[in-house]
């Protein structure tokens, strides 16, 4: 089904639901417009070439709430660019120059159960964790969250179907025919702290053999895969914390199994074979931030993520994969803009990875400033990683210096401070510069260049 037949389905659902009962209608306008410049994404090692283009995007939201416990939401995004861009995790990630998509319709229906806080949402929603580590993308779910002063709980399945936009950008290859079942549970154990069980099962549905019949297939691998994670935090992601200290604990594993394609020897004229093996990796994330005084608005902090990779000597996977729903984008700094955990301009993944962090932040009533500095690593220096930012691996059996990155993001915020849209209270206008430089290190070849890249943009709700 085209992704304007699943638009007008769901809409037309949405809006049918407003013959019911007394409503109180909410509606918001965003404009949004800005410039957007990167360097040569192979390092100067290929036929990238540096780009360059403008954008302006309109989102329009319409909250209803017809009863208590009983709400929708319809939000439509329409882009145009001068060239094909991918900005963000809010884009399907194929670029593009124009469309208009279907970002959320749901249906919330509370008051299930006597339990306050509890409510069963319905449709396609963006499903997202603090950190981002896990979860920051649209999907059609069904999701039960339960959120109180010391429980804090849901329970859900999801599957993203497709982009949802007039240009048919499909979601991601790896993501297509894969069933998600998750789940979390967290109490707050002292006034401040908190502690959070997560867990996630993701499964393919990927027929491989058929697969490589097609002219060009777009899959190699089918998986089944489970994620437990066990986090400890003081509220680190929650920029109007006041404390002096704010620290962020969390460890991750995967497990499960996959079946691969074993591609031939061109030469040598051999048919396409497959192999099974299992998967197990860890990875983790710890982060530490220093207020020296409430009455001065400055921050310092230092942040460690690690993925496993590569594989043991039985030829199992080692190698630490992300649940495919996450962003990475998070306010780790202590400010109102959400940046790149593992830097703006190469976006790498948490997979066969160390990385170390060090920052700076400036978060004042109508500006935030935030300086950041990577050290990228290998965990097994004869894989790769994976990059959203980059389109060139690192050499194999190389160095495991991946590079480092230097980041800043400056937001100016205008007017409006305390006013409620859509449930939701910030600024109506948003001026924010990110620029990020990205210097590769001995494990990518010897005249392998640097590479950058750089938004501005100007945001405002109506």
């Amino acid at each position: 089904m085209k992704a304007t037949t699943w638009m007008l389905l769901l809409a037309a659902g949405l809006m049918s639901t407003q013959a019911i009962g007394q409503m109180e209608n909410e509606t918001e306008l965003k404009l949004r417009a800005g410039g957007f410049a990167e360097g040569e994404r192979d390092l100067g090692l290929g036929g990238d070439e540096e780009s360059s283009e403008f954008f302006g995007e309109i989102h329009g939201s319409l909250f209803t709430q017809y009863a208590p416990g009983f709400s929708t939401k319809l939000r439509v995004q329409a882009f145009y660019s001068t060239g094909e861009v991918f900005l963000n995790t809010d884009e399907t990630p194929q670029p593009s120059d124009e469309y208009i998509a279907l970002r959320e319709a749901w249906i919330d229906i509370g008051a299930m159960t006597s339990f306050p806080g509890e409510v069963l949402r319905l449709g396609r929603q963006r499903i997202r964790d603090d950190d981002a580590l896990w979860y920051d993308d649209d999907a059609v779910a069904a999701r039960w969250a339960f959120d109180t002063t010391l429980l804090q709980a849901s329970l859900g399945v999801a599957q993203q179907l497709e982009g949802f936009r007039t240009d048919d950008a499909g979601v991601d290859k790896d993501q297509e025919d894969r069933f998600y079942i998750f789940g979390d549970i967290g109490t707050q154990f002292r006034p401040g702290h908190f502690v959070e069980l997560r867990v996630a099962n993701a499964a393919d549905d990927v027929d491989l053999e058929e697969e490589q019949m097609r002219e060009t297939p777009e899959r190699d691998r089918d998986r089944s895969l489970t994620w437990v994670g066990l986090a400890v935090h003081s509220d680190f992601h929650n920029e109007r914390a006041l404390e002096r200290v704010a620290y962020w604990a969390e460890i991750m594993g995967v497990t499960g199994d996959e079946e691969y394609v074993i591609q031939p020897d061109p030469m040598l004229g051999d048919p396409v074979t497959f192999a099974q093996r299992d998967v197990s990796g860890v990875a983790g994330s710890f982060a530490l931030r220093f207020r020296p005084s409430p009455q001065v608005p400055a921050q310092f902090g230092v942040m460690y993520s690690l993925g496993s990779g590569g594989v043991d000597s039985s030829g199992e996977s080692e190698t630490f994969e992300q649940t495919g729903l996450q962003s990475n984008r998070s306010r780790y700094t202590g400010t109102r803009s959400q940046i790149h955990r593992f830097s703006e301009a190469a976006q790498f993944e948490l997979g066969n990875l160390h990385v170390s962090t060090v920052f700076a932040s400036f978060p004042a009533e109508v500006f935030d400033i935030s300086l950041i500095a990577h050290q990228f690593q290998r965990d097994a220096e004869s894989y790769g990683v994976e990059s959203k930012g980059l389109s060139v691996d690192p050499e194999p059996g190389g160095d495991d210096d991946i590079g480092r990155s230097y980041d800043i993001v400056v937001a100016r915020y205008f007017e409006g401070f305390d006013r409620v849209i859509l449930r939701e209270s910030g600024p109506s206008g948003v001026l924010r510069l990110r620029a990020s430089l990205f210097e590769p290190g001995d494990a990518y070849a010897a005249d392998a260049d640097s590479t950058y890249r750089a938004i501005l943009e100007m945001s405002w709700k109506l």
